[in-house]
């Protein structure tokens, strides 16, 4: 099973173990851009968006398949924690009322607003409830 480890705010933690939140976002950026998502371009696959070759061919940008997600609340050793189901994921990029790609520019590298949506299933475990 691949999971994916994340931090998580009370509120949200308990809204997926009570079954209110089904959805758990988390936005891309240069840094974390490895851990959420990765490149096809031309039938082939990066990790890395600057290993894509510069053309004018179409880049799809496809969420890594997570089978759960590992919501740690806190930072404790005996933090409370949850695994939930990742039923599907999608990318979405934010944009502007124009419909126009919202962008950012972080380090000298200008990229897309945009967040991986994980929706989620059934929880499966839980410790230090």
């Amino acid at each position: 099973m691949k999971v994916l480890t994340l931090q998580i705010n009370k509120e949200c933690f308990q809204d997926i173990l009570n079954g209110k939140q089904d959805v758990e976002h988390r936005y891309v950026y240069p840094s974390n851009v490895s851990r959420y998502v990765y490149f096809r371009h031309d039938g082939k696959e990066y990790k890395r968006q600057e290993d894509i070759p510069d053309d004018d061919k179409e880049i799809e940008v496809i969420p890594i398949k997570y089978d759960a997600l590992y919501l740690i609340n806190g930072r404790r050793k005996d933090a409370p924690r949850l695994t939930v189901e990742v039923k599907s994921a999608e990318y979405v990029i934010f944009a502007d009322e124009e419909g126009n790609d919202l962008t950012k520019i972080e380090n000298g590298v200008e990229y897309l607003i945009s967040q991986v949506w994980y929706h989620l299933g059934k929880v499966i475990s839980t410790e230090n409830i």
